[in-house]
């Protein structure tokens, strides 16, 4: 059935559990069965394969045991299975820097669905339908932040250092990780103070200074570096200055416009209490509003742009195998 002989225990182990995830979804009635990093991965995996595939059921595997028997989960856990894949059983994952390193057989061919952004965060956090879910929350139009313009502005800030971040990824790591470059993700946004004003300006000019002073410091440093033929390459891929955000670390993207979403949602409220409105209308107001994150992960684009168009075809063809 999997194509794959089981040499050795570990094999024997992951193809036996292959099958048997593979055998459960036929029990349940369901298309296939299908792996995932986490229990948050499952709703924005079901929505999606609900959405291209609304007569298809799928049995959802949010963690398993690993060959220690340990109850395990993550990307780790998920491409322990990768010989023993099929029509029946396959995984959904967060790109991370997979798709951008074009790391092979992350593929439909194998039977992997990714993101294509970062991670499923990445999509909720997709600028033209963000002022969608502060209306949704608050049933106000949101007239006083662009989101459009901050995380164009943003990516435009970051695009340079993530530059050379990937190109250190691929010579070498050490030189400047993920876990640093990650520190400058998240700019002093959400303090009430300077979080809105000027559509976050100061935040992001603090951003800049801080973008800048790494940058110099790596050009001085490294004069011989070819960055063009990275940049070039990355963007036929569609990470350019303005949709950086998109391939981020995805944790910190949605934790800084859930953070804005929810000051934007608070200053719109405000503004309709201290406006015409009656008491009884701002009251309706107060108690009708959903939470901003279910309203922000219910912020899902199709067919807007490239990940989730390249997701959309990825999809079409795996159903065609």
């Amino acid at each position: 059935m999997f194509g794959v002989r089981a040499d050795n225990d570990r094999d024997l182990y992951f193809a036996s559990a292959a099958r048997r995830f593979a055998l459960d979804a036929k029990m349940f009635r369901c298309r296939a069965a299908v792996h995932v990093e986490n229990k948050d991965d499952i709703v924005f995996w079901s929505t999606v394969l609900k959405h291209f595939r609304p007569n298809d059921r799928f049995h959802f595997i949010a963690g398993s045991r690993n060959e220690f028997g340990h109850e395990t989960s993550g990307v780790t856990q998920c491409l322990k299975y990768f010989n023993y894949l099929s029509p029946d059983f396959f995984i959904c994952i967060d790109s991370d820097y997979r798709y951008l390193m074009q790391e092979k057989e992350m593929d439909v061919a194998h039977f992997v669905l990714q993101t294509y952004t970062y991670s499923f965060e990445n999509h909720h956090c997709f600028a033209e339908g963000l002022d969608e879910v502060c209306g949704r929350v608050t049933h106000i139009p949101n007239y006083i932040f662009d989101f459009r313009k901050f995380l164009k502005d943003y990516s435009r800030i970051l695009y340079p250092l993530f530059i050379w971040h990937l190109y250190f990824m691929g010579a070498d790591p050490a030189r400047f990780s993920k876990y640093e470059f990650n520190r400058y993700l998240n700019p002093n946004i959400c303090k009430p103070a300077q979080s809105l004003r000027d559509n976050a300006r100061r935040a992001l000019e603090e951003l800049q200074r801080k973008v800048q002073k790494r940058v110099n410091y790596f050009q001085h440093t490294y004069p011989n570096a070819d960055l063009e033929f990275i940049r070039q390459k990355l963007e036929r891929l569609g990470l350019h200055p303005d949709t950086a955000y998109l391939f981020l670390r995805g944790h910190n993207m949605y934790d800084m416009i859930s953070c804005l979403c929810k000051e934007v949602c608070k200053a719109l409220l405000k503004r309709a209490k201290d406006g015409h409105r009656t008491r009884e209308a701002i009251a309706a107001l107060y108690r009708d509003r959903n939470h901003v994150d279910i309203e922000l992960k219910r912020n899902l684009k199709y067919g807007a742009y490239l990940p989730i168009r390249k997701l959309e075809a990825d999809i079409e063809a795996f159903f065609k195998i």
